[in-house]
């Protein structure tokens, strides 16, 4: 049986030589299924496969096929890829970074000077595209204060152990021989762990253990403010600008532009509960509520458009074409060229082609 295949075999790169050198690389790992680069396509060289099954496993096969004989290099899938998997060089230079093309208008801006790295962007962000590294102080100095065991009079209950919050204590113990028929005993207490609150001496029955916190006392003592460093790292190649870092952020760190504007519509009565819109959202957007009856999936998908970029893959993937994505507005850098500004408004909802017969601009060492 033949070897399953990596995401690192389903990659493409397409590459040609003239004037100019333009090399069309395409990361299956990144691809969401959304089929933009299928609709910009000027000459129709890009079919997208069946994202549903591919993203449930049913099928082993990269998500986007290109005819390399009908491609001719013009780099409009990889300007309207919202999620970075198409990229197209020329010269070794992304063409998203040449200004006499257009690209898309989109942004994830972070004032890392606010952040209090919490790490709730981390948690919340669906592509792992942010990491939160964080240092913590020393306990020692935010907790302070002192504790003393008196052995002689402790009889080895282990009530402190057995009570203590921050697992500081541990009673030592050493059964009876006939040679020292006392049993031993000796208690540990872990400084580093100690937070000095007393329970251990509130609980002893021989009033053997004595605590002072010098945190407690008003004004007596003056002790650091706690300063939490660390950073915030945001992989801009796995950045989908859903937005949810923005939103769930409690200090306003993060500010997101995104490329779409639009609306997400469910058909709830097409709709057959089959979750596939769920597994191909790049977004986290979709979801079924929890269900009051054991066993049984609730009949009606949520959204939160909050956090939707209006790619369209979940329309793309749904099975029973209970979803539509109306995409009302296209944001892109100002291009002279009106076959680029076709290819980009053909991205709206009302406007489903671009013209096939004009040749996209600039593609002169593209052809075949």
């Amino acid at each position: 049986m033949a070897n399953k295949k990596t995401a690192e075999d389903k990659n493409i790169s397409i590459k040609r030589e003239a004037e100019e050198k333009r090399e069309l690389s395409f990361k299956d790992e990144a691809c969401v299924g959304c089929g933009i680069c299928e609709q910009i396509c000027p000459v129709e060289a890009i079919e997208i496969g069946p994202i549903g099954a591919i993203t449930k496993g049913e099928v082993d096969a990269s998500k986007v096929s290109i005819d390399e004989n009908k491609c001719v290099l013009c780099g409009m899938c990889s300007v309207g890829c919202p999620v970075e998997a198409m990229n197209l060089k020329i010269d070794g230079k992304d063409i998203k970074e040449i200004d006499e093309y257009p690209r898309l208008v989109k942004s994830l801006t972070s004032e890392v000077d606010k952040c209090v790295y919490c790490g709730a962007c981390d948690i919340a962000c669906p592509q792992d595209a942010i990491k939160v590294m964080r240092e913590l102080p020393e306990r020692a100095e935010l907790v302070t204060g002192e504790i003393d065991v008196n052995k002689d009079a402790c009889i080895s209950c282990g009530m402190c152990e057995e009570m203590c919050p921050a697992d500081a204590i541990h009673v030592v113990e050493r059964e009876p021989t006939s040679a020292h028929p006392e049993i031993a005993s000796d208690i540990v207490v872990d400084k580093d762990k100690c937070v000095y609150c007393g329970v251990c001496k509130r609980i002893c029955p021989e009033d053997a253990i004595k605590v002072i916190c010098k945190v407690c006392p008003y004004g007596e003592y003056e002790i650091a403010e706690a300063e939490v460093k660390g950073d915030v790292v945001v992989d801009e190649s796995e950045c989908v600008n859903c937005g949810w870092c923005q939103e769930i952020c409690p200090k306003e760190v993060f500010e997101v532009e995104k490329p779409f504007e639009g609306e997400l519509v469910i058909n709830q009565e097409a709709c057959q509960g089959c979750e596939t819109c769920i597994e191909v959202c790049p977004c986290n957007v979709l979801s079924f509520p929890e269900s009051e009856e054991a066993g049984k999936i609730a009949d009606k998908l949520c959204k939160d458009e909050r956090f939707c970029i209006y790619c369209g893959a979940c329309a793309k993937a749904c099975p029973t074409e209970a979803i539509e994505v109306r995409r009302t507005g296209v944001k892109y850098t100002p291009t002279a060229s009106k076959s680029w500004e076709r290819a980009l408004e053909s991205l709206k909802s009302e406007s489903k082609t671009i013209a096939k017969a004009e040749k996209p601009a600039k593609a002169k060492s593209g052809g075949k």
